[in-house]
């Protein structure tokens, strides 16, 4: 049997306890379907590949370092990798000028002006399972973060020997993860389109602020006033990808609102989700060498941040790069191809769009195949990962660091 930190999302469980035959791995005491999915992924093909056609390792990172060389505009994108693997991207980007953003980016961004227009009051995991009295889920499954709600939700034990946990699921999903445990803490559940959800916020708000209910009969304002004026220690648990596109920035703003109206009278904090692919790292990574997050270019000699001009979607759209480094080093999300835009992939073995990239560069998994350092989801923890796995995959770093070489 083998201790395990599970690095296949940002929760960073290091409960995990795996079977170990022949390289290959079975969670004895978990049931997340994304470490299960990740250990059941068979290895068949090492190679390294240009224009879909196997080559050698050496080949392949001459021609990445060619292809370098002769860009004008570089995108390093997707960004599924440990401190090291960012580190190494950050310096070559510094070289030559190019962009950074991850496949977060999207729903990270909502979030992020909202930080820095009106602020934010935040918790730790520690914080959530042994402090909180109130939980407030809004719009998340447990589909991004799975083990969040076995293990800091419901955990069986707390510091503070919690036992009148008030958790309201509010949002338009079924919480089949609250159904599961109902016969263990008290939930509400309050069924709302991201429109309604917004008018419930603002309103709530204003009566907060008020300090009155005046004379309302919406028995869901109703409810949420009484219960957040007596709350000591309160959470609001929120995943951005998950909130409806066009109202997504109105609603974060309105959350991040409530949550300072809220610490006018008790404690009350957020937290908003990252998923599979560790943003957090990356950002950590960024903010220490550049003071800035990822949607950062360095074509001016100096790092420059903007939300909306170094999004991915948008430097695609419009052809503004001429070389793009697709970096997943955990899963198989998917990439975009454009034409007229070189596409370079440093990915998992398995990854389904290997033959369609310029070039593939197989990589191992952090925490799997080598070791590695990774930041929880609630920014506080950097973890360190060890191999346990023995399959000759280099890491992000590993393969970075020859094409600087080269370069």
């Amino acid at each position: 049997m083998q201790s395990f930190i599970c690095p296949f999302c940002s929760l960073l469980c290091d409960d995990i306890r795996l079977e170990i035959k022949n390289n290959s791995f079975v969670p004895l005491n978990s049931n997340c379907l994304i470490l299960k999915k990740s250990l059941k992924r068979k290895i068949k093909d090492h190679f390294p590949r240009i224009k879909g056609k196997k080559t050698t390792m050496s080949i392949a990172i001459e021609e990445l370092a060619k292809l370098i060389k002769k860009s004008k505009s570089i995108l390093f994108a997707g960004m599924g990798t440990d401190t090291k693997g960012t580190k190494v991207s950050l310096d070559i980007l510094d070289k030559f000028g190019g962009t950074i953003d991850h496949f977060s980016g999207d729903s990270y961004s909502k979030n992020l002006k909202s930080i820095q227009e009106i602020g934010g009051v935040y918790i730790t995991l520690a914080e959530l399972k042994n402090r909180c009295d109130t939980i407030i889920i809004i719009e998340t499954t447990d589909q991004t973060v799975p083990r969040l709600f076995e293990k800091y939700i419901f955990p069986k034990e707390t510091i503070n020997k919690i036992k009148k946990r008030k958790i309201v699921y509010i949002g338009s999903k079924k919480p089949q993860f609250l159904l599961k445990n109902k016969n263990r803490f008290a939930f509400n559940s309050i069924y709302l389109n991201s429109q309604n959800l917004l008018n419930l916020i603002s309103q709530l708000r204003q009566k907060i602020n008020n300090n009155s209910l005046d004379s309302t009969k919406d028995k869901n304002l109703t409810f949420l006033f009484k219960l957040l004026k007596n709350t000591n220690y309160g959470s609001i648990i929120l995943s951005a990808s998950e909130l409806d596109k066009d109202l997504c920035d109105l609603i974060i703003n309105e959350i991040n609102l409530l949550i300072q109206d809220l610490n006018k009278f008790t404690r009350f904090a957020g937290m908003f989700l990252s998923g599979i692919h560790h943003l957090v790292t990356v950002n950590e990574v960024l903010l220490w060498q550049t003071g800035f997050p990822i949607r950062t270019n360095f074509s001016k000699g100096y790092p420059r941040h903007n939300i909306d001009q170094f999004s991915t979607t948008r430097l695609l759209a419009k052809k503004e790069v001429d070389l793009v480094v697709w970096i997943d080093s955990f899963h198989e999300e998917k990439i975009t191809f454009k034409k007229n835009i070189k596409s370079v992939l440093l990915g998992i073995p398995t990854h389904p769009q290997k033959k369609n990239a310029d070039i593939f560069i197989p990589l191992g998994t952090p925490g799997l195949d080598h070791n590695s350092h990774l930041f929880r989801v609630d920014k506080v923890v950097s973890m360190h990962l060890k191999k346990i796995r023995n399959i000759s995959l280099p890491s992000v770093f590993e393969v970075l660091s020859k094409v600087k070489e080269r370069i």
